[in-house]
This record gives structure tokens, sequence and C-alpha cells, in this order.
């Protein structure tokens, strides 16, 4: 699937490195740069809490132009890094390309220094994106909606 570049990105960087600590610590790079995008505290609620995860994980799934754009925060800072990863390698896909994606594509990001726990949160987490790329996108008005944008 040709619109998978950050995706591919996150793949390539994981497999030159060759040591599970520092792919550890890419993703941990990961998760600080992903706090200079703030998440609002208005979306930490209950219904884009995803679940299957022991960290505490919110997505919101913004759809233009018929793509799910995603959003994500979790309250740990290596699964904040994870979050990262999986909602900008699938944002921008349509809910048919997001049906096509497969649990080869967690593995094939190589993260074999997570935990077991941590690597089946990562294939919930796909799971979990593609049930929000399934709903219609008139179901999702309103939803993640940013509250620091106004909608006169």
């Amino acid at each position: 699937m040709e619109k998978l570049e950050r995706y591919n990105e996150f793949a390539e960087s994981l497999a030159l490195l060759d040591d599970e600590e520092m792919r550890f610590e890419y993703i941990l790079d990961l998760a600080k740069r992903h706090r200079n995008d703030p998440f609002p505290e208005s979306w930490m609620r209950a219904e884009y809490q995803m679940h299957g995860c022991m960290s505490k994980v919110w997505i919101v799934d913004q759809i233009r132009e018929n793509k799910h754009f995603f959003r994500g925060h979790s309250d740990a800072a290596i699964v904040n890094g994870l979050v990262a990863m999986m909602t900008e390698s699938f944002s921008g896909l349509t809910g048919a390309e997001l049906a096509e994606l497969t649990l080869d594509h967690v593995r094939k990001l190589n993260l074999g220094a997570l935990t077991t726990q941590r690597q089946v949160g990562m294939m919930a987490m796909l799971k979990h994106l593609q049930k929000l790329g399934a709903r219609s996108p008139e179901a999702l008005e309103g939803i993640g909606d940013d509250p620091r944008q106004s909608h006169a």
C-alpha cells in the first residue's frame, strides 16, 4: 500500500537498529517528540479510551475527505511513543485501506524489545484503528473536534 510512507519510515528506522535497547530509546524519543503535539484534556474521555492496553490510551478519529486521521495519547511514556508510531503510520487511510492492514504490519516494526503485553497492546491498537475506520463518517460528526479551533 503506497500510502504507508510514514509507517515504512518507522519500519526502516527500526530495522537499522540492531540493538533492542536502541529500539527502546527510539520509541522513547518518539514519545518525547509527541509531547510537543498536545492532546487536549477534553479528549481524555471514556468514549475515546482504547481498551486492551494496561496503560490508559485515548485515540481520536477525525475524518476529512473520507480519510481517517488519528490523534492519540497515553499516560505511560513508552506507550505514548507506540501510540505516536501507530497513529502517524495509519493516519490518512480510508476505512477500506485500514481494513486491509494485518498483524504483519505490527510485526514488521520489529519491536521484539517490547514485553509480550506491549506487543499484544500494539496488535489491539491496530484492531482499534480498524474498528474506528469501519464507522461511517456521519456517526463521527463532532468527534475529535479540536477545542483549540473555533467552529463558526
